[in-house]
C-alpha cells in the first residue's frame, strides 16, 4: 500500500504541474481500496498545502542554492512543511518521514537535500515573506484585482480565502439547536458546530443538504410562487433547484446542464429529497434554439459559469489553477449566456443572474453591458442586509457572516 505522504505528493504534482483539479487528482491518484483515514490524512494535507502554497514554497527555496529542477521533490517539500505549519507535526518526524518518501519515489539523489533543507525550513523562526503573494497566499495578478476592485475588502477576502471553511446545511425543518446555529436573515441555513459530525445519514435521507448561506439566497430571492413556470439554468449540482422546490413544490421546474454527467447529479440530489423537476435537459444555456420548447418562463436563475472566485477557501486548487488570462473568455461567455436566455423570459418577469465570483467584471459589469443592449430589461434592487451594493446588484463579500463570496444581480423585463 502506498504511504501516505508519498500519494500526497503525487497529488500535489497532478495539480500544480498537470493542471488537474484537486478532487479529480484525489480520485485518479487514490486506490479505491485505500484505508479511509489515510485518505482523509491525504486530502487534509493537499488543502493545507494548496490553501498556504505560495508560502509554503518560499520556506523551503530560502535554503536552496539553486533552483530545483524536480517538481515532484518540490512537492514533497511543500507537503512536509504544511505538516509541519498547519497540521502540528513535529520536526523530527516531517524530517523523517520525508526522507523515506524521497525513496519510495525513487528519488535517493534527494534524501540529502531534503534531509538539509527541511531541517532548516522547519528551525526557521526568522522567516519574513518576500512579497505579498508570499504573505496572503495568492498569485499577484489576484491581489491587485482584489485591491481595485474591493479596495476596502481585499484583505477580508484573501484571510478567509485562505481559511478552513465551516459547514453550512440548508434545512426545510428547524435542527436540533445543539448542532448548529440558525441564520436569522435565512430560515433554511444553519450552521453546524461540528464538521466531524456524523449526519450524513441524514443527509442521505434527505433531512437536509450541504449548501453555504450565501448560494441560499438565490431561491429566497426568486421567491418561486404556485404555478410559476421557472428555469435554473447552468443548474448542476442541483443545490438551488432543490431549494426552489423546498419552497413550493408546486412550481413547474425547468433544470438545464450542459454536461450529461452533471446533470445526472441533479437527478440523484432531487431524488434524494424526494422532489420532482418537471424537466431535465442537457443542454448549453448559450445555443437556447436546441431545447427551449417555446413557452416562455416566469422566472430564470442564471448561475453563470465563471472564476469561482468567492469560493476559493472550499476549492484551494483554484489558486493554482486560475490564471489572470482565464477571466476574458469567462466573461464573453457569461456574456453570451445572459443574451441567450434573456429573450426566454415573459414580460414582468425576473431573472437573477449569479455568480460564486467577487471579480467586478463578471458581475456589475457583466450587467451594465448588457442593459446598454437591451432597453427592455431593468435592473430591480434586492435587500441582503450583509451584502455590498454595486452599481448593480450586490456582493457578499467572502467571510462576511462565515459566507461563501457571492454576486446576485436582480433583472425585469419590460416589454
Amino acid at each position: 500500500m502506498m504511504q501516505p505522504r508519498v500519494l500526497a505528493t503525487q497529488v500535489l504534482y497532478q495539480v500544480v504541474f498537470k493542471q488537474q483539479h484537486l478532487k479529480q487528482a484525489l480520485q485518479s491518484c487514490c486506490p479505491t481500496d485505500y484505508p479511509p483515514q489515510d485518505k482523509a490524512w491525504v486530502q487534509h494535507v493537499c488543502y493545507q498545502s494548496l490553501r498556504h502554497h505560495q508560502n509554503l514554497n518560499a520556506r523551503w527555496q530560502k535554503f536552496m542554492t539553486k533552483p530545483l529542477k524536480d517538481h515532484l521533490v518540490g512537492c514533497l517539500l511543500t507537503i512536509s512543511l504544511a505538516q509541519k505549519f498547519h497540521l502540528d507535526t513535529p520536526d523530527h518526524a516531517v524530517v523523517n518521514e520525508a526522507v523515506k518518501a524521497a525513496r519510495k519515489l525513487k528519488k535517493n539523489w534527494a534524501t540529502g537535500l531534503i534531509n538539509k533543507v527541511l531541517k532548516l525550513a522547519t528551525a526557521d523562526a526568522d522567516f519574513v515573506a518576500k512579497n505579498e503573494s508570499e504573505q496572503y497566499n495568492h498569485p499577484q495578478w489576484w491581489i491587485d484585482l482584489l485591491k481595485k476592485d474591493w479596495p476596502d475588502h481585499w484583505q477580508q477576502i484573501l484571510s478567509a480565502n485562505n481559511q478552513m471553511p465551516p459547514l453550512w446545511v440548508r434545512t426545510p425543518t428547524p435542527m436540533n439547536p445543539e448542532q448548529g446555529t440558525q441564520y436569522q436573515p435565512l430560515p433554511s441555513a444553519w450552521l453546524l458546530h461540528d464538521k466531524q459530525d456524523s449526519t450524513s445519514e441524514a443527509m442521505l435521507a434527505g433531512a437536509y443538504s450541504v449548501q453555504d448561506a450565501a448560494a441560499q439566497y438565490a431561491a429566497w430571492l426568486l421567491a418561486p410562487q404556485p404555478g410559476e413556470l421557472i428555469l435554473d439554468a447552468c443548474a448542476a449540482p442541483g443545490g438551488k433547484s432543490g431549494h426552489l422546490l423546498e419552497m413550493c413544490s408546486d412550481i413547474k421546474l425547468h433544470v438545464l446542464e450542459k454536461d450529461p454527467a452533471r446533470l445526472q447529479l441533479v437527478s440523484q440530489n432531487l431524488k434524494r429529497l424526494n422532489l420532482h423537476a418537471e424537466r431535465l435537459v442537457a443542454g448549453d444555456a448559450s445555443q437556447p434554439k436546441a431545447w427551449f420548447q417555446g413557452t416562455k418562463y416566469d422566472k430564470i436563475l442564471l448561475d453563470v459559469p465563471c472564476s469561482a472566485a468567492g469560493v476559493v477557501r472550499r476549492n484551494p486548487d483554484i489558486k493554482v489553477l486560475r490564471q489572470a488570462e482565464h477571466l476574458k473568455p469567462l466573461t464573453q461567455l457569461q456574456q453570451q449566456i445572459l443574451s441567450a436566455i434573456a429573450p426566454l423570459l415573459k414580460v414582468d418577469g425576473t431573472l437573477l443572474y449569479a455568480t460564486c465570483s467577487v471579480f467586478r467584471s463578471e458581475n456589475e459589469r457583466q450587467i451594465k453591458k448588457f442593459l446598454k443592449t437591451h432597453s427592455n430589461y431593468e435592473h430591480q434592487t434586492i435587500n441582503i442586509k450583509a451584502a455590498e451594493n454595486c452599481l448593480y446588484g450586490q456582493q457578499i463579500i467572502t467571510g462576511t457572516d462565515q459566507m461563501d463570496g457571492f454576486y446576485y444581480c436582480q433583472l425585469k423585463r419590460k416589454q
